[in-house]
């Protein structure tokens, strides 16, 4: 099965809902791909516990943990990348347990074979 690769690397604070749409659309790409979802830059302000805190709605996170969730239970991996837990200024013990691990931007270069789609939003 070829590789969807998803990397996130901005997050528009004023439509976080819209980041569930992402988390949705790998859901369904699962039958046809192993998806993994790579949260970098700003965007990994959504993968920490006091994202609340950081001035997103909680409603809007609620609909984004809940997308999350659900794509999880369909075998897509959630990783956040290095450089988006110190662009955020986040430590290990602050990561939503949706989170499958902790990635460095090699990691990123590594996973773009040639059998690997690689979607940039």
């Amino acid at each position: 099965m070829k590789q969807l690769i998803i990397v996130v690397t901005t997050l528009d604070m004023e439509n976080v809902a819209a980041i569930a749409d992402v988390f949705d659309g790998a859901k369904t790409a699962s039958d046809d791909y192993h998806v993994e979802i790579i949260l970098t830059g700003e965007s990994g302000v959504i993968a920490t516990i006091n994202a609340a805190e950081n001035g997103l709605d909680v409603n809007n996170l609620c609909l984004v943990y809940e997308s999350m969730r659900s794509a999880k239970s369909f075998g897509v991996k959630i990783n956040i990348c290095e450089r988006a837990i110190e662009w955020c200024g986040l430590n290990n013990d602050e990561l939503i347990p949706e989170i499958d691990s902790i990635v460095s931007s090699r990691y990123i270069i590594e996973r773009s074979t040639p059998d690997a789609y690689v979607t940039y939003l």
